[in-house]
């Protein structure tokens, strides 16, 4: 393996987390991980507003958690963000980057010479006509956005050692990797339904034989539902926070919240609806929570009501052994649902 630590940073709307994961060992070991708050409008809609607050933050970071390294594996996830998928005629690996570049323009909104651009072969089919296709999932990114992105760590003392698309990362942290493999252990064929409720942007990834082939990212999360208490009840942040976790009980916050609870699901419903008339797939057996949001009273009962679909809280840190980390079992489980990105992130080069 080309190095023996990885770091995998996700920058979000309320906080800066991190995970840093041993990669030299026959299994993965996780042997860092925190946050530290952002105070409100440095990030915005998940680009940097305040250039200089976001760089302090990270430093803090840093200093906190005595972290040495400096070279990190950055998730980004916004408007200015696209993934989609072409289907293009077979070429052979060394014929295809040309041919994908050539063609990119007729798929996303932004003049190829402004974007970033990165691409995984996500399936191979014969038409009826009998012409080898294949299918390449097209990632792009302003490039003006990647770069105050770049800046930001850069001025944190930062080095960007790669940056990804979080919805890719998740797939990493909440699909189980088996080690060893038995078979009446082994997910059923078919596609999962990865959903990450951040506090201000969820990502959403369809994934199929551990492939992904379908994101979206829906721009609110977890503090959309606070701020909607706060807002309509006149509740103070605590109180609305409380009423969002499950902590405290108002029939009047409850109704408000399964109202806006339905809304959000109704988003996600109409990303699987487009997803399915795209490629005729009906095969969906489950749908895998994480994020901060995630933490929503019944979200995962509302998600079954609503998609018709088996929901679970997933487990971010299944695919990692826990190293010498300064928290309770109880401070695990509490991060735990927030940390998929950052952990994803980290895992980046245990990829065959």
């Amino acid at each position: 393996m080309a190095k023996a630590t990885a770091i995998g940073l996700d920058i979000s709307t309320s906080s800066i987390k991190f995970a840093e994961v041993n990669l030299g060992k026959k299994e993965p070991v996780l042997t860092n991980i925190g946050m530290v708050p952002l105070p409100e409008g440095l990030i915005r809609d998940g680009e940097v507003e305040n250039l200089e607050g976001v760089s302090a933050a990270l430093k803090e970071l840093w200093k906190q958690f005595r972290i040495k390294r400096k070279r990190v594996i950055l998730g980004i996830a916004n408007q200015k963000v696209i993934v989609r998928p072409m289907d293009l005629p077979y070429l052979p690996a060394e014929e295809l980057d040309s041919a994908v570049r050539y063609q990119v323009q007729e798929f996303i909104p932004i003049p190829i010479e402004e974007a970033v651009i990165d691409y995984e072969v996500v399936d191979e089919y014969i038409t009826p006509e009998e012409e080898r296709m294949q299918t390449v999932l097209l990632a792009a990114a302003h490039k003006e956005m990647v770069n105050i992105f770049v800046d930001v760590l850069q001025a944190a003392g930062l080095v960007p050692e790669a940056v990804e698309v979080k919805a890719f990362a998740i797939v990493r942290s909440l699909l189980k990797k088996e080690y060893q493999f038995l078979e009446e252990e082994q997910e059923p064929t078919g596609s999962v339904c990865l959903v990450n409720v951040g506090a201000g942007i969820t990502n959403l990834c369809l994934v199929k034989e551990g492939t992904p082939r379908f994101v979206r990212m829906i721009m609110r999360g977890g503090d959309y539902f606070t701020k909607i208490l706060m807002e309509q009840l006149s509740m103070s942040p605590a109180e609305a926070e409380d009423i969002k976790r499950g902590r405290s009980q108002d029939e009047e916050a409850t109704k408000l919240l399964q109202k806006e609870m339905q809304t959000f699901i109704g988003e996600i419903r109409r990303s699987l609806e487009y997803y399915i008339s795209q490629t005729q797939e009906r095969d969906l057996n489950k749908v895998i929570l994480s994020g901060s949001g995630s933490k929503v009273v019944n979200l995962a009962v509302e998600i079954n009501r609503g998609l018709r679909l088996p929901a679970e809280m997933g487990h971010p840190l299944q695919n990692v052994q826990l190293g010498k980390l300064p928290y309770t079992p109880e401070e695990i489980a509490e991060l735990e649902p927030s940390v998929a990105v950052c952990v994803g992130l980290a895992l980046r080069d245990t990829e065959e």
